[in-house]
């Protein structure tokens, strides 16, 4: 199973009509159709780039599945933006999506980097209600993403295991010369 869909299996075992979910990194739009479909015209979900032409694939993706009346999109870093959520969203988010690397098909020196990304980690813990799910995939192949990586893997190690549930999917890869993406799994149990 690739890990893309292990995300959206993982989505939609949480997700309900009516919750609130945030795609950190909209990237190409893949994670946030699928949040829109799952909470439904009762739900909400907050789709964030860094990048305007993420955002204007995102709409696009949107647009064209008939589900862009559920989502907000924001051109913004996700550091900032989620930090500024946590007034209005505290432990109101049901899921959070993060794909950190660049993004396909766009500029592969515009990358999510550590500090923001830890930032962004930070907000999204206290934006998680109990049973909430915090899914990050890291692409480990470009310069800094492996570095970035052992950074996140620090940061969920970290995390109070009486307050959270976390396991790791790392695929076998065909190249040895070459890292493959890594997915974490962190449950928010109270």
């Amino acid at each position: 199973m690739r890990l893309t869909e292990a995300v959206h299996l993982k989505l939609k075992n949480v997700l309900r009509s009516g919750d609130t979910a945030i795609d950190a990194t909209a990237g190409n739009g893949h994670d946030t159709l699928a949040m829109a479909e799952l909470v439904g015209v009762a739900g909400e979900v907050l789709a964030i780039d860094l990048q305007a032409s993420a955002i204007e694939a995102t709409r696009e993706r949107l647009q064209a599945a008939a589900r862009l009346d559920r989502v907000k999109l924001i051109t913004g870093d996700h550091a900032e933006t989620l930090e500024g959520l946590l007034k209005d969203y505290p432990s109101r988010v049901s899921a959070i999506t993060f794909n950190l690397g660049y993004l396909p098909g766009g500029v592969k020196q515009v990358t999510t980097q550590p500090e923001t990304t830890l930032r962004a980690l930070h907000a999204a813990k206290s934006l998680l209600k109990p049973g909430g799910i915090l899914l990050v995939t890291a692409y480990r192949g470009h310069t800094g993403g492996n570095d970035e990586a052992v950074q996140v893997e620090t940061w969920m190690r970290s995390l109070p295991e009486s307050d959270w549930q976390i396991e790791d999917r790392e695929p076998p890869t065909r190249n040895p010369e070459r890292l493959p993406p890594i997915l974490w799994i962190a449950r928010k149990t109270l």
